[in-house]
């Protein structure tokens, strides 16, 4: 069933680290659902925001070896990795300055911002982003309340070659209809280049499934992705 994604690129199915996977029976039962769906490549984003969850490379690295420890045997074929979901604050500019960014592979990394709250810098950070060559991969951008009112901000951020992941979970609605509704815009509008199911529960995964009986979602498949490498 999510086969035809490639790769799920953000993921919080770390064991006790954010507010994703409490424990480590979770954080296997999700990632075996996931293997049992058709997904063969699985990149976990744990939170880093200064505020609620100060990760880093090491707390990551020590909960990922703890998950991934005996992989080969529970899912011979599955690529697992992490990188980190970065919240677009003081502290990331920090880790920016001092190279010490957890991509999701080559210069793809997973930003977000403010869900409730306007963040004036954010489009400056993006571009300090794009000054020092990564590529940001907007997380969600169907969530973000204050650019529902504002959708030239849409268009700005779009034309900056940000690249626009939707959750699946807002194609199920799942966090309410306008969400589902703006995600299915940006579908509709082709600006959509990466897919995320940023599972945090196993039982958010009915969600998912529901989530791939959405038309939109055949929609949405068709376009040239980033989980399938197929940005150029």
């Amino acid at each position: 069933m999510l086969e035809t994604i490639g790769t799920d690129l953000h993921i919080h199915a770390l064991p006790g680290i954010d507010d994703g996977s409490r424990n480590i029976e979770e954080s296997k039962a999700i990632i075996t659902k996931h293997y049992q769906s058709g997904m063969r490549r699985i990149i976990t984003t744990p939170h880093i925001r200064s505020d609620l969850f100060l990760n880093n490379k090491a707390s990551i690295q020590a909960a990922f070896d703890t998950l991934a420890k005996d992989s080969a045997i529970e899912w011979p074929e599955l690529e697992l990795s992490f990188a980190a979901e970065y919240y677009a604050d003081d502290h990331f500019v920090e880790l920016l300055d001092r190279d010490e960014i957890l991509p999701l592979f080559g210069p793809y990394v997973l930003v977000e911002t403010s869900m409730r709250l306007e963040q004036p810098l954010f489009t400056s950070i993006l571009r300090r982003m794009i000054d020092k060559r990564w590529k940001p991969v907007l997380a969600h951008p169907e969530r973000y309340r204050p650019w529902w009112d504002h959708k030239t901000i849409y268009d700005e951020v779009y034309e900056m070659e940000v690249i626009f992941q939707v959750n699946l979970l807002s194609l199920a609605g799942k966090y309410g209809p306008k969400q589902q509704e703006v995600a299915e815009t940006l579908i509709e509008k082709q600006k959509i280049k990466a897919i995320g199911s940023d599972l945090h529960r196993i039982s958010q995964y009915d969600d998912l499934h529901r989530a791939t009986q959405n038309p939109y979602y055949d929609q949405l498949i068709e376009l040239p992705l980033l989980n399938r490498n197929e940005l150029g």
